[in-house]
């Protein structure tokens, strides 16, 4: 286990301000079952070294359970209320027709298009099966992919900053919050072009696979000093980076222009070392 492994909450952090935690915490704060998560792509498989008895054959596996086609159009219409999220949805079942697929199935099973926010709750599934079957692609993006994600978390974060700093702080912390759900309903376009850029970078992950080293202890130490020198203080730092809560604590609105101010600090790192703490984000990310 690397040094880097004791900053593991700054991972957790980014991560949280990725569509996917706050899309997956609207989904379960509106009373819907989270889906299981899939097998990790990098899972271990055992190895057999001595002989087996063979199986008998399987049996024919039954066949799928066919969607209403009533329940589907319904959603089909509730989704077009919200054209925002046309490009996601269009390029996800182009690119991943299952994952497309599995959302739909799982949200007509939890009645999901007899909502008025069906359109938000959807694509927050859609998102959230998507990063638990394919979010360790994203680590493996190009540069060019992971700043246009990253970017697109720091708008989230600004405008929810500027709107309401307590529901901010519950963002970073990835909590559940009922009143996301209205925030996401009141900005679609911004949601929707953090969920194009995770889409687009495990789409680049896919592609070009590069493989990252682990985050030194040196990317953290370089990361802390430019915090500072962008305002964050010492309490706050520590908070975001360690853990450590200050007494007294911190207000809501001090939180998340610290938090504002962490991604900034991110983005002025050197290439290396910023791709490396993107990766490492969305790769703890993609098991949460």
């Amino acid at each position: 286990m690397g040094p880097w492994k004791q900053h593991i909450r700054i991972a957790i952090l980014a991560a949280a301000a990725a569509l996917a935690a706050a899309f997956g915490s609207l989904f379960l704060a509106s009373g819907t079952r989270k889906p299981e998560p899939a097998e990790p792509p990098l899972a271990a498989k055992p190895v057999t070294t001595t002989p087996v008895t063979a199986e008998p054959a399987a049996a024919p596996k039954a066949p799928a359970e066919a969607i209403d086609p009533q329940k589907r159009a319904a959603l089909k219409d509730r989704l077009a209320e919200a054209p925002e999220y046309v490009a996601f949805l269009t390029r996800l079942r182009a690119l991943y027709p299952a994952d497309y697929d599995a959302a739909t199935k799982t949200a007509l099973a939890q009645e999901v298009e007899t909502r008025d926010d069906a359109a938000d709750l959807f694509v927050s599934l859609a998102v959230q099966t998507l990063r638990r079957n394919r979010g360790l692609l994203g680590a493996k993006a190009g540069g060019a992919a992971l700043d246009q994600l990253f970017d697109a978390h720091e708008k989230v974060l600004k405008q929810l900053a500027a709107s309401d700093p307590a529901l901010c702080v519950d963002f970073l912390n990835g909590a559940p919050a009922d009143r996301f759900a209205a925030f996401a309903g009141a900005h679609r376009a911004l949601m929707a072009e953090e969920a194009v850029a995770g889409l687009a970078a495990i789409d680049d992950g896919a592609r070009k696979k590069i493989d990252r080293e682990a985050p030194a202890s040196a990317d953290f130490d370089d990361l802390e000093k430019l915090m500072l020198a962008k305002g964050v203080d010492k309490a706050g730092a520590s908070l975001l980076l360690d853990g450590k809560t200050p007494d007294p604590p911190l207000s809501d609105a001090r939180q998340c222009q610290n938090g504002v101010t962490y991604l900034d600090a991110m983005k002025a790192l050197p290439d290396v070392q910023r791709y490396r703490l993107y990766a490492l984000a969305l790769e703890v990310m993609a098991h949460e």
